[in-house]
């Protein structure tokens, strides 16, 4: 009885008469969240009698989010934990993106997928690397998976931020970043309160998300904007993404924190190349640590980095295919 590995709306798996969806929008079959940003928690917002499979840190950073519940019946699992899911066997494993983030691996006939949903093989101050799992088939993420994005270490674009920050404040000046509220913000407000004596003040929505993490005894300091008045020269700022396009406070030195500012300048805006991804190399060092018979890449850059395993390690891959795929060995 063959496997059928494909892309409809998110990642799908099929045996035995049965459907295992990965970061899917929509419910049909079992489904497994791999972490909290909306653009793969679209099936917790769709209508379906599946069960859905998640970290407890991502279904509370969801929730704190988008301020809803999930629809349908949810089954919290964690790190290591082994579970069934119809025909499907599944464990759960950190995939270092974000707070709670986690890749899964199926086995099912005899042949075991592992899907890594947005990876991260650094670690960063909330999260550990990545944790490589060995397997038949690897269902890798490729949003930099062109050789062009290559991060620096992470410690030193770290140390820049701390130091902007620190010299904008002694101008007298509100440094602000205008990040994602579920991680990056995290990431930032941990590293503000560790390395300067800057007030952080966030947007009310991080400050949601924020409460979801230090449920999770997760340390963050941060004053919520419209309950407190930041000072110049004292302060720092973190903002919602989506806040950029909105009239900026006075005398606010506005930055991006992403890692398309490896390759991309904003003009009017500083950027710091600050990743919860992989990048090309280490997806390359992700691949040759699972040591994979084929692999399948997703999101991004899909063709370039199918291309570069094949030349650089000799494997079998490809992008996911639409609507058919793997029929097994």
């Amino acid at each position: 009885m063959p496997l059928r590995l494909f892309w409809d709306k998110g990642v799908v798996l099929e045996y035995g008469g049965e459907t295992l969806r990965f970061d899917s929008y929509r419910r049909e079959g079992f489904l497994l969240v791999s972490h909290a940003h909306r653009d793969h928690t679209g099936g917790l917002r769709a209508k379906g009698e599946g069960r859905v499979y998640l970290t407890k840190p991502t279904l509370a950073l969801y929730e704190a989010a988008s301020g809803r519940k999930p629809q349908g019946e949810v089954k919290p699992v964690e790190y290591g934990e082994k579970f069934r899911v119809g025909v499907f066997q599944v464990e759960a494993f950190n995939s270092g993106h974000i707070f709670g983030s986690s890749g899964f691996l199926v086995e099912a006939g005899g042949v075991t997928v592992a899907y890594t949903g947005d990876l991260n093989f650094t670690g960063s101050l909330l999260t550990e690397p990545a944790q490589p799992v060995e397997c038949d088939i690897l269902v890798l993420e490729a949003t930099y998976g062109s050789p062009q994005y290559c991060f620096p270490p992470r410690s030193s674009v770290y140390g820049r931020i701390v130091r902007w920050v620190v010299e904008e404040a002694s101008k007298g000046r509100l440094p602000a970043f205008y990040v994602y509220p579920v991680g990056k913000a995290q990431e930032l407000i941990s590293l503000l309160n560790r390395y300067t004596r800057l007030q952080v003040y966030v947007h009310p929505k991080i400050a949601k998300v924020n409460r979801a993490h230090q449920a999770f005894e997760v340390k963050l300091e941060a004053e919520t904007l419209g309950e407190a008045e930041p000072k110049p020269g004292e302060a720092v700022l973190v903002y919602p993404r989506s806040s950029l396009t909105y009239p900026r406070p006075r005398r606010v030195s506005p930055a991006l924190a992403t890692g398309w500012a490896v390759r991309y300048q904003w003009k009017g805006l500083e950027a710091f190349p600050l990743s919860s991804h992989a990048d090309f190399t280490q997806l390359l060092e992700y691949v040759k640590a699972s040591k994979p018979k084929k692999v399948y890449t997703c999101y991004g850059f899909s063709r370039i980095r199918a291309s570069a395993i094949r030349r650089r390690l000799g494997l079998s891959a490809e992008p996911l295919p639409e609507g058919g795929g793997f029929k097994g060995f």
